[in-house]
């Protein structure tokens, strides 16, 4: 940060007016959204990263409709990337804050996604990553963005484009970049892989604005692009930039439908149900999986199928609905039991029988039955891959809050301290959120190891508050 400032302070502008004495203690105030940045910053905000204010989304926000979410007074479904939760459009002109998915109205307009993708991630890439730019959608609003991609009538890909040819050969190397992405975030974390990611996501939307293709090789580069912006959207979710996150969902549900691929668009759904439910919202994660599984249109493998019910055990058991957690449950097993993984695509090669047990197990811990969830969750540590310690962490994590709820806090305490002991990601804001979960479960039965447990995390993440 302080390199920031330094910039700033040396910034010429072209009309000769004098850049602010910049702070990395501003930049910092600035970054959180304690302080709304002045004219002065704004300007060399938009000069430090090359693009326009109203692209750092500062100024009033355009709008259209009263009915639009980020204007619906009431609307509990605008909060903030994790602390703060606006009621009104008073506050995004406070803080230059928009919803996530501001400037996203022609995405599902024919012809208009190469441009918007361009658009898109010239603002996300902005550095350091914006983690209070957009803020999160959820409940309805979250709901009817995402459903957009059941409705949509998909546009026929444009004529080849003026410039090198985009075959087959680049496409299968493409691939092969997107899945060695995907096993490096199992294994280093989200922050680590993010910047990657997104530049590939740059490189695969040059290809599409400028490249000639034939109608096939253009839907494996749009199918490309949804799957890039899911993780995207997934390691921007584990740096704790969740409107961000959503804002690359979103473009990838567009582009899943544009390249007629709707696995990518219902695991994207999916990953959108995760972050509903972490974030205390599981009937929109319900409502999301849902949309996932009626957009899919019975083309799913088996193995694409359990994983989408097995997720919705997840939501519906954190909804405390019992009975529909139980028959999502025994679906996902019925449709695990069937797949051909010479079938599935790349997306789903960590979905196990022992990863569906898990889900079935994480169901029955919120939905009134911990104690049974015990042996699911602890065969899940025991078949963990070493190739993914963050899913390790969050077994780790689930079998201390089922110890907690099924009466034994002090084997939660213990295994929740050893599980921080031995964390190898603790910069990732996932494992935080799954961790922070179990302090408030040890917390609520008035365990004395709760402070102590809550410290331990704190140390280990470096976050302010747990």
């Amino acid at each position: 940060m302080e390199q920031a400032a330094e910039k700033i302070r040396n910034l010429r502008f072209p009309d000769g007016a004098t850049p602010p004495a910049a702070t990395f203690q501003m930049i910092g105030r600035h970054e959180r959204g304690r302080v709304h940045p002045g004219i002065g910053y704004q300007r060399a905000y938009a000069a430090l990263y090359r693009i326009s204010r109203s692209a750092l989304g500062f100024g009033p926000p355009q709008l259209s409709g009263p009915h639009h979410p980020a204007i619906r007074q009431s609307d509990p479904s605008l909060t903030g990337d994790g602390v703060e939760t606006p009621g009104r459009l008073g506050h995004h002109r406070r803080t230059g804050a928009v919803p996530a998915n501001i400037g996203l109205e022609r995405l599902w307009q024919p012809g208009t996604l190469p441009a918007v993708f361009e658009e898109v991630t010239a603002t996300l890439t902005a550095s350091p990553l914006p983690r209070r730019q957009f803020l999160t959608l959820s409940g309805v609003a979250l709901a009817a963005a995402a459903h957009e991609w059941l409705v949509a009538d998909p546009a026929r890909i444009s004529a080849a484009l003026a410039g090198r040819q985009a075959d087959a050969a680049v496409i299968a190397d493409l691939n092969g970049g997107v899945d060695l992405l995907r096993r490096l975030d199992d294994k280093l974390g989200g922050q680590a892989v993010y910047g990657m990611t997104v530049e590939q996501l740059r490189l695969v939307v040059g290809l599409l604005r400028n490249a000639s293709y034939s109608q096939a090789d253009g839907k494996a580069l749009h199918a490309i692009a949804a799957e890039l912006s899911r993780m995207a959207g997934w390691t921007a979710q584990d740096t704790g930039a969740h409107g961000t996150a959503q804002r690359f969902y979103l473009l990838g549900l567009r582009a899943a439908h544009e390249a007629d691929d709707p696995g990518i668009g219902a695991n994207i759904l999916r990953c959108m149900a995760v972050q509903a439910c972490g974030r205390g919202d599981p009937r929109t994660g319900v409502e999301l999986l849902r949309s996932a599984r009626a957009g899919a249109r019975g083309r799913l493998t088996a193995t694409e199928n359990a994983i989408l019910a097995g997720q919705l055990a997840v939501a519906h058991g954190r909804a405390q609905d019992r009975h529909a957690a139980q028959s999502a449950a025994d679906e996902a097993r019925e449709h695990i039991a069937q797949a051909r993984p010479d079938e599935d695509p790349p997306h789903v090669y960590w979905v196990t029988t022992e990863m569906i047990s898990y889900h079935a197990g994480v169901s029955m811990i919120f939905s009134g039955d911990p104690a049974a969830a015990i042996p699911h969750v602890r065969s899940a540590i025991d078949h963990a891959s070493p190739d993914m310690p963050r899913d390790l962490l969050e077994f780790q994590a689930s079998l201390a809050v089922a110890h907690a709820r099924a009466g034994d806090p002090d084997a939660a305490v213990h295994l929740a301290h050893d599980a921080i002991d031995a964390a190898p990601l603790t910069s990732s804001a996932i494992f935080g959120s799954h961790f922070a979960e179990v302090c408030r479960e040890v917390h609520a039965t008035g365990h004395p190891g709760a402070k102590d447990l809550a410290e331990h995390l704190r140390v280990a993440t470096g976050a302010a508050d747990v």
